[in-house]
């Protein structure tokens, strides 16, 4: 893989809005979350890059999301669960959902993207950068945003992001890579973009969400991320139906490298719980390995 691999943008016909809080999107929140208190737990600043940002906000009642439904079975079901039934990473997420909406507006109407919800977390002190290419959608990124002192909001491609806002100043801090995946090549792009961000800031915490199917993707792309040489290296898998269901997305993943102590160990323990939750027939099921010991 090198530089080439990301010169050139695949077409871009994915819309967020139809797959906007369905259970991929709430293991991405969750750990995220996770993820942000971490930093936030020493007082200096903390970086963070967001290589496929989205407008920020989405209005789960549109046309888009009732057609695809998907929220019902995601978000729909942590806001459904009683707060004292659920673990504390989860009923966080699902506070910090509600306390997003704003007024006139209610979880299922302003519901949160990963920018929005680290804007919320992040201190005074540390920095965001976060890249959407779609004029649009930046521009109403920016809008849920609001204006913030650190930070930015740059339409512009985010692999190329890797090289250009990489290291970064604070030398701490997190990237996530959650392209849309319309083909099997933004494997390639996203293993390309993290060897190049690694070699510039091999000691960022970097999450790149990836979808669960049955196509032959996911498989290379772990057995090629194997080879990179890349260490520390956390896969985080969430199924809500069999691993070989033949529908378009069975499960999703999480590869966290350079992820915190400990994280491991309580994500044996949190995902079985929010499994649970998402899919209460019990079918799938979930996983945490490391693909790649220190």
């Amino acid at each position: 893989m090198g530089w080439d691999a990301l010169k050139y943008p695949l077409p871009m016909n994915y819309r967020h809005a139809y797959h906007a809080g369905n259970f991929a999107d709430v293991l991405k929140h969750v750990v995220l979350i996770m993820l942000v208190e971490h930093l936030k737990k020493k007082p200096a600043p903390f970086f963070y890059l967001d290589t496929h940002a989205g407008r920020g906000l989405y209005d789960l009642s549109e046309a888009a999301a009732q057609r695809s439904g998907e929220y019902k079975n995601g978000i729909g079901r942590v806001l459904d669960a009683p707060s004292a039934s659920l673990a504390p990473e989860i009923a966080a997420y699902a506070q910090l959902v509600r306390d997003s909406a704003g007024k006139g507006h209610s979880a299922i109407t302003a519901y949160p993207g990963s920018p929005v919800i680290v804007a919320r977390l992040r201190r005074p002190t540390d920095r965001l950068v976060l890249m959407e290419t779609q004029p649009k959608e930046a521009s109403a990124l920016r809008a849920a945003i609001g204006k913030a002192k650190l930070v930015s909001v740059l339409e512009t491609d985010g692999y190329a992001a890797l090289k250009a806002q990489l290291p970064p100043r604070e030398n701490r801090g997190l990237v996530l890579i959650d392209p849309p995946y319309e083909s099997d090549l933004e494997f390639d792009r996203v293993l390309a973009g993290l060897e190049l961000a690694h070699e510039r800031w091999p000691l960022g915490t970097y999450c790149i969400w990836y979808p669960l199917t049955d196509r032959a993707g996911p498989l290379r792309f772990h057995r090629e991320l194997e080879r990179s040489g890349i260490r520390k290296v956390l896969d985080v898998k969430l199924n809500v139906l069999p691993a070989d269901a033949q529908v378009g997305m069975a499960g999703a993943g999480l590869l966290i490298v350079n992820p915190p102590w400990t994280l491991d160990e309580r994500l044996k323990e949190l995902l079985p719980q929010l499994h649970k939750l998402l899919s209460p027939e019990g079918l799938g099921g979930t996983s945490v390995e490391w693909l790649a010991p220190e």
